[in-house]
C-alpha cells in the first residue's frame, strides 16, 4: 500500500451510507453553499458518493485528497445537523459519529506525516 493511501475499517453497516449521504447532500447544495472550493474535491465527492470507494462492507482505502474531501463534507454537515439529530436513533447516531471521527483521525495522521494540502 502506498504511503499516500489510508485505510479505514468501518464497523457498522450504517457508516458507508451515512458518508455517501453527506457527500450527496453537499453535492446537491454545492452551487448555493460552496461546500468545496475546488473541482478536485467535487470530483472526489462524486466518485465516493456514487462509485465504489465507500463500500458497505470491508475496508476503505482512501487517498489524502479523498480524506480531505470527506473532512470538509463532515464539518459542513455537522454545522447543519444539530436539529436533525433529534430525529435519529441514539445507536445510529453513535455509529455515524464514530465513522466521522475515524475519517477525521485519518486526516490528522496524514497531516502529521507531513502530507499537507495546498
Amino acid at each position: 500500500m502506498s504511503a499516500d493511501v489510508f485505510t479505514i475499517d468501518p464497523q457498522w453497516a450504517v457508516q458507508a451510507p451515512h458518508l455517501r449521504c453527506i457527500l450527496k447532500r453537499a453535492l446537491a447544495l454545492q452551487a448555493t453553499q460552496n461546500v468545496w472550493s475546488g473541482t478536485e474535491h467535487i470530483n472526489n465527492a462524486v466518485e465516493m458518493a456514487y462509485g465504489n470507494q465507500l463500500p458497505g462492507s470491508g475496508r476503505w482505502e482512501l487517498t489524502r485528497s479523498q480524506l480531505h474531501t470527506l473532512k470538509i463534507a463532515i464539518e459542513w454537515r455537522r454545522v447543519k445537523r444539530v436539529s436533525s439529530d433529534k430525529k435519529t436513533a441514539a445507536d445510529i447516531l453513535k455509529h455515524w459519529t464514530a465513522i466521522e471521527y475515524e475519517v477525521l483521525a485519518a486526516y490528522a495522521v496524514a497531516n502529521e506525516a507531513g502530507l499537507h494540502w495546498i
